[in-house]
């Protein structure tokens, strides 16, 4: 899905004041890591080290991964492609809602793509494919499974392999990362983003991590050169300094918790539990898109779309949390939409 994401303010003439249809951590880039980046900028007219090795290196260091677990990629994008042609042919469950690419990847791929809606997944839910793609906490619906959970599950389905989207597991307290599980876990893959908490999206930087021999079979597939020379000097940057770039999750889970209360009181919409920083919510009168396009003419203010995610109505929207003072923005002006 090329066009259809988050994060599209270049489709529109006003200026966008507060965007809130990323789910990219709001802070933005920090100062001494865009100083170092463009420190690098002349490493631009080299070749990059063609796999991320020393990247590689420093992020099993960091995650306590034995050599071979890891492969650095350009963003999660590259990695659920990847996988998928890997595993080309092959029967894939996809966990929905949840991010279009897992589907549109396999299908590209020749996978026999089928559903199974997160809310009746159970420890005990037994998968019959080769793959099952589950995002934790989960793009869009925001709930997200506890290690205990998600260990059985994956344990009760040894014959399938996991595809563990970890992109937002810095944004919850619900759920912990399963990479300190992985040296016991041979059919488990997890992908993590560093776009996201890090806030650099547009420099596409991630990795895969799972035991060698699996990992190995989507290694055979990547390219040379796929994560260009300031990508990696930022990861350098980020595994060297990771306190610099801890999310204040309390804080900011609080805010969210403002936010969706605000949009809870108002009976035009219907608002869905969350574990993270962003949520769901409905609107009763109109469409998300009529509400998108609304709120960006009158105040500059972008929503996410979400009626076009697997599973979900016309009338449904994703919000990520921001500042108070853009929080606040977005209620008064939901407020007159529902007095439009």
């Amino acid at each position: 899905m090329i066009q259809g994401h988050g994060d599209d303010a270049y489709l529109f003439d006003r200026p966008i004041v507060a965007d809130f249809s990323s789910n990219v951590y709001y802070g933005g880039m920090q100062e001494k890591l865009a100083q170092h980046v463009a420190a690098h900028i002349r490493d631009a007219g080299h070749y990059p080290d063609p796999e991320g090795g020393k990247l590689q290196r420093q992020i099993e260091q960091r995650t306590e991964l034995t050599p071979g677990m890891v492969m650095v990629t350009n963003g999660g994008t590259e990695a659920i492609y990847l996988v998928a042609q890997a595993f080309r042919g092959a029967t894939t469950t996809v966990v929905v809602p949840t991010f279009a690419e897992y589907t549109d990847a396999c299908k590209l791929h020749g996978h026999e793509v089928s559903y199974f809606f997160r809310e009746k997944l159970e420890p005990d839910t037994r998968f019959i494919t080769d793959l099952v793609f589950l995002c934790n906490p989960n793009n869009p619906t925001a709930q997200a499974m506890n290690e205990e959970t998600l260990l059985q599950l994956v344990q009760f389905n040894s014959r399938s392999t996991f595809i563990i989207d970890e992109a937002y597991i810095e944004f919850t307290r619900n759920a912990d990362s399963l990479l300190p599980h992985l040296h016991r876990l041979p059919n488990v893959l997890v992908l993590r983003s560093l776009t996201k908490s890090c806030c650099i999206p547009g420099l596409r930087l991630g990795y895969l991590a799972g035991q060698k021999a699996l990992l190995d079979k989507v290694r055979a597939f990547r390219m040379p050169w796929s994560v260009n020379s300031l990508a990696l000097e930022a990861g350098h940057y980020i595994m060297d300094h990771p306190a610099e770039f801890e999310v204040p999750v309390d804080a900011l889970l609080a805010d969210t918790y403002q936010l969706w209360e605000g949009v809870r009181k108002m009976p035009e919409f219907r608002v869905y539990p969350t574990h993270t920083h962003y949520f769901l919510f409905e609107t009763l009168t109109g469409t998300a898109a009529a509400l998108k396009l609304w709120l960006v003419n009158n105040y500059g203010i972008l929503i996410r779309d979400a009626s076009n995610f697997y599973g979900l109505e016309q009338g449904h929207c994703r919000i990520a949390c921001r500042n108070r003072e853009d929080n606040t923005l977005l209620l008064t002006a939901l407020r007159k939409w529902t007095l439009s």
